[in-house]
């Protein structure tokens, strides 16, 4: 099954207006009552905790087990989960199992572990990590039923009867052992496509509509009904196997084989399988399957236990009493570290004298209650009823308090004032209550002396010139470091226009105080000189998140060049840094973090009452370049990608079970989840690489025999050998990538023999190499040719023979089962990367025949002058002896190819010859003969010449005198003058002496 690669989750919070119960069944003693064990005690065996009633769960509730890795909670007779239940943890999953009739999942509940049921089970939008199976038996209300929009099942699912789905998101198998499945067939339910990530099996019919399967159909004897809708399937080879086959919809797609009878106006779109991309049964062009790059995988990640904080600022704000500016204030509301939409109850101190107006969020219904908005804000304004009654200089309150946690409350402080410092826009000439700046970059900060003119109107105190006294606590996080916060506020003519820097992260309110001669302005008192305050908040953010190293370097190499990193698949660790700013970077946009891992931290940052915040890692693919647009397979990890701001271990977030599945090179990216304070963090990014295959295997290889021969003899070159071989990662998984690697990069593979005749095969190195993607597989293609001319051991792919020890001769190998055995596979003499095998995945499946051979004559004798045949065989070595080759009928033998020692003659020199040439038929010959010039009495040796001079046949010479270790051509003994009756000589050689054939 293709390697599942996008990420299919819904992560949600327990409903905020909940008061759940959890049930621990670590707390739960044998034989005791349980409320959720309805008129029933609960009996504890081992791991197994058994309701002697029926198991009824009311909605909200949860049930968990801190002890035990996995568990199993059985009723007697049903089980009804009312709904937005939890049962188990990934850490410690729970079974359940009703025993008597049917079960029930209600909506938004989340069950981690198997599920099962005598009778029918039947789940709404609910989201289950586990196996469902109904084992009763009968005919009827044994099926698995899901109802609703929002379902999501990470395991199988075995009914005894029907299985019934509306919608939803399946991976694994589903089969039916009893009668049907149905998918999608409510007309509702048209505008939605469930997806199952897995087979489906029925014994009768399968009806789907509008559905998207990646994997096969099989009905045992019945129909498969594609229905009106789209649907769309995606198998590796085999599509559909059925009797009948019903299509309803021309835009239906299918990836695979058919096996079943067509309607004659049956007509959709017919791709090829993800595994036979090259089929003949396909319509479309072309015929590769399109399988989309977004390959859903189910993730369940159930509701975590609300953790409700609040965060209010500024926790002082001032407005001049003649100026149109109020004092306002932001609320944040955040559930477990992330900004949530809740209530929040705002307490004036004095609510005869001011209102508050909602600027974001919403007022409820309730007096004093409001609704911060999907962001978490709350932002209200203090709105005086009337000026002339506010005592001026006076702090009054303002009590924000979150409703479902009454524990989490803040008080802030505001007043009205005729003389304030306030810090502006100088572009827009507008109060500024919040400065925001970036972590170690200096910020030019605007800030003047307000006053009320006898006019009424608000004016800038030209007269002041001064220092005010600075101020500059740490708002938020509590308890965190102030840092290296500067600045210094010198007026001149009312203005003032000085640098600030922090070095740290969170909210510093700052504060400037001085005296000031009021004298002509509005509620100057009598001495003409007055105490004068303002105050404005520094949002201060990190600059970028760094991405570094944790346990190893993170080398940026590529597919074209670089050092290698680690192996597709396999588990990587890196740390994400929350920095300052460097003063060569950017204000906004991506930085390349590579080089700032030495750059001081904002710790402020990290710690629990820090603004909210949740640091992502997510990625790209870099290169190659000629895939990098791909998003179905991308960085992954066992852990999550996400942590919230306070996870961070010694100043640093690590992110741990990192891995890539695919090769090549990422662009790592480390983002927030969502401003901070406001404001847009830069995003982190590092090249991260290479990633490069973790296994090789074989696949296809084939022996190209010499001379249309189904075997090769020990030192005859084989024409040449190819063989395949396909990059994996470390799940033993097709990559795509490699093929388009630099040739430089990409690995090479020699043949060898693995074995003990490591000697006797050693052909040259490939002089053809060919990476291509088949389907989703990188296959190399390496072939090793014999030279055109002078092929010999030296040069080509051959089998050697033994000369070295005793056992010569030997073989065959590789001649069915009484034969030798060679081991000849995959060798390399230096890694690119990493290289790697399993289950002799090295090993070519097919090794060849490969036999000892030589030619063998018979010595023949006839009359002088006489012209007669020299029989000539070839022999192979079999079972400890020669015998007839008789798979030969290829060699081909040329008699004039000779050399001649005369054994005794009465002739001149050279008057015996050999001559004729043919081939064998079934390992023998009679086309070669011996003759004479002149008819004389004689006895010749010959010898046939095998070598490049002559037959150019050397692999079949052999040694004949066993004097030295040297092999020989084959040898023959020809008399010429036999004489009958009284002849005086008596010739005592091999048979056939007298020629005759």
């Amino acid at each position: 099954m293709m390697r599942l690669c996008s990420i299919f989750t819904a992560v949600l919070f327990l409903p905020l207006t909940s008061h759940a119960t959890t049930y621990d069944l670590a707390d739960i003693k044998s034989n005791t009552n349980v409320a959720f064990c309805k008129n029933g005690t609960i009996h504890v065996t081992g791991s197994t905790y058994d309701c002697t009633t029926n198991i009824v769960l009311p909605k909200g509730d949860q049930i968990i087990n801190s002890s035990q890795s996995s568990s199993s909670l059985t009723a007697h007779g049903s089980i009804t989960l009312r709904g937005q239940n939890v049962i188990g943890s990934k850490e410690s999953p729970i079974n359940i199992k009703a025993k008597g009739t049917w079960l029930k999942i209600n909506g938004n509940s989340y069950v981690l572990g198997n599920v099962s049921a005598l009778g029918s089970i039947k789940i709404t939008d609910s989201e289950i990590e586990g196996d469902i199976e109904t084992n009763g038996v009968g005919g009827n209300g044994r099926s698995v039923e899901f109802y609703g929009e929002h379902n999501v099942l990470n395991g199988n699912i075995i009914a005894q009867s029907d299985v019934y789905i509306e919608s939803g998101m399946f991976c694994g198998d589903i089969k039916s052992k009893g009668t049907k499945v149905e998918i999608n067939q409510l007309e509702s339910s048209l505008s939605n496509t469930p997806i199952v990530v897995g087979n489906i099996n029925a014994l009768s019919g399968i009806n789907l509509n509008n559905t998207t399967v990646f994997g096969s159909l099989t009905s045992q004897g019945h129909t498969v009904d594609t229905g009106f809708g789209t649907t769309k399937i995606y198998a590796n080879k085999q599509a559909i196997s059925a009797m009948h086959f019903s299509i309803n919809n021309s835009n239906t797609s299918i990836c695979g084989s058919v096996t079943a009878t067509l309607e004659s106006s049956s007509n959709f779109n017919h791709y090829c399988g993800i595994d036979e991309p090259n089929c003949s049964y396909a319509n479309q062009t072309p015929t590769t399957c399109p399988i989309p790059s977004y390959i859903p995988e189910c993730k369940i990640t159930p509701p975590s236990e609300n953790d409700l904080n609040l965060s209010v600022t500024p926790s002082d704000d001032m407005a001049l009493m003649c100026g149109d500016d109020l004092p306002q204030f932001t609320a944040m509301t955040t559930n477990n570290g992330e900004v949530v939409s809740a209530e929040v109850s705002a307490v004036l101190s004095h609510p005869d004298l001011f209102t508050l107006e909602v600027i974001k969020g919403q007022h409820t219904l309730k007096a004093n209650q409001f609704m911060s908005d999907d962001n978490g804000e709350l932002v209200v304004r203090v709105v005086p009823n009337d000026i002339d009654t506010i005592a001026l200089g006076t702090n009054y309150t303002l009590t924000f308090t979150m409703a479902e946690d009454t524990s989490k409350h803040q008080t802030i402080r505001f007043m009205f004032t005729p003389f304030m410092f306030e810090a502006y826009s100088k572009t827009k000439s507008a109060t500024l209550n919040e400065i925001h700046v970036i972590a170690g970059k200096p910020e030019n900060v605007h800030t003047r002396l307000l006053a009320c003119a006898s006019t009424g109107e608000p004016v800038v105190a030209s007269n002041y010139n001064g220092t005010p006294k600075v101020f500059h606590p740490l708002v938020q996080p509590l308890g965190g470091s102030e840092g290296s916060f500067s600045y210094s506020a010198e007026f001149k003519d009312g203005l003032s226009e000085h640098g600030l820097i922090t070095n740290e992260s969170g909210i510093f309110e700052v504060t400037l105080s001085d005296h000031f001669e009021c004298e002509g302005f509005e509620e100057c008192p009598e001495e003409g000189k007055v105490e004068v305050r303002g105050t404005f908040n520094v949002y201060s953010r990190p600059w970028t998140l760094a991405i570094c190293d944790n346990q190893r370097a993170l080398p940026s190499g590529t597919s074209e060049q670089g050092d290698g990193f680690i192996a597709a698949g396999e588990l990587f660790s890196l740390t994400v840094k929350p920095i300052i700013w460097q003063p060569d970077g950017s204000v906004s946009g991506s930085v390349e973090s590579a080089r700032y891992c030495d750059a001081s931290i904002t710790r402020n940052f990290t710690l629990d009452d820090a603004p909210a915040a949740s640091v992502v890692l997510s990625s790209e693919q870099h290169t190659p370049s000629e895939t990098a647009n791909q998003t179905s397979k991308l960085l992954k990890s066992s852990d999550p990608l996400a942590q919230a701001h306070n996870s961070a271990k010694n100043d640093q977030f690590v992110f741990n079970g990192l891995y890539w599945e695919e090769v090549g090179s990422l662009r790592v990216k480390a983002n927030l989840e969502s401003k901070y304070l406001g404001m847009t963090v830069n995003e982190g990014y590092r090249y991260v690489g290479r990633f490069y295959p973790k296994y090789f295997q074989v696949q296809d290889q084939e022996w190209h025999y010499p001379h249309g021969q189904t075997f090769a003899y020990m030192n005859q070159p084989f024409e040449k050998v190819t063989y395949d071989v396909v990059a994996l990662n470390a799940n033993k998984e097709n990559v795509k990538n490699y093929v388009h690697f630099s040739s430089n990069l990409q690995q090479h593979f020699d043949l060898g023999e693995l074995s003990s005749y490591s000697d006797r095969f050693l052909p040259p190195k490939p002089k053809k190499v060919d990476w291509k993607l088949l389907g989703s597989a990188s296959v190399g293609t390496f072939v090793i040719e014999k030279p055109s001319t002078n092929a010999t051991c030296n040069n080509s792919p051959c089998w050697k023979k033994n000369t070295t020890d005793k056992q010569y001769p030997d073989g065959p190998f590789n001649k069915g089962t009484n034969s030798d055995s060679s081991k000849i596979g995959i060798v390399t003499t230096k890694a690119v990367d990493e290289v790697n095998f399993f289950d002799n995945s090295e090993m070519l499946t097919q090794q060849p025949d490969i036999r000892f051979g030589r030619l063998n004559f018979q010595d023949v004798g006839g009359n002088q002058g006489m012209v007669f045949k020299v029989p000539l065989a070839v022999e192979t070595w079999q079972n400890g002896r020669f015998t007839t080759n008789f798979d030969d009928s290829s060699t081909t033998a040329n008699g004039e190819y000779y050399f001649s020692t005369p054994i005794w003659s009465n002739a001149p020199a050279n008057n015996a010859m050999l001559s004729g040439v043919g081939t064998m038929h079934v390992g023998r010959m009679t086309d070669i003969v011996a003759s004479q010039i002149d008819s004389a009495r004689e006895q010749i040796q010959f010898h046939l010449d095998l070598d490049g001079s002559g037959n150019r046949i050397p692999w079949l010479k052999y040694d004949w005198d066993n004097t030295t270790s040297e092999e020989e051509n084959p040898p023959v003994t020809v008399m010429f003058g036999i004489h009958r009756g009284n002849d005086r000589i008596i010739y005592r050689g091999e048979p056939n002496m007298l020629g005759l054939n």
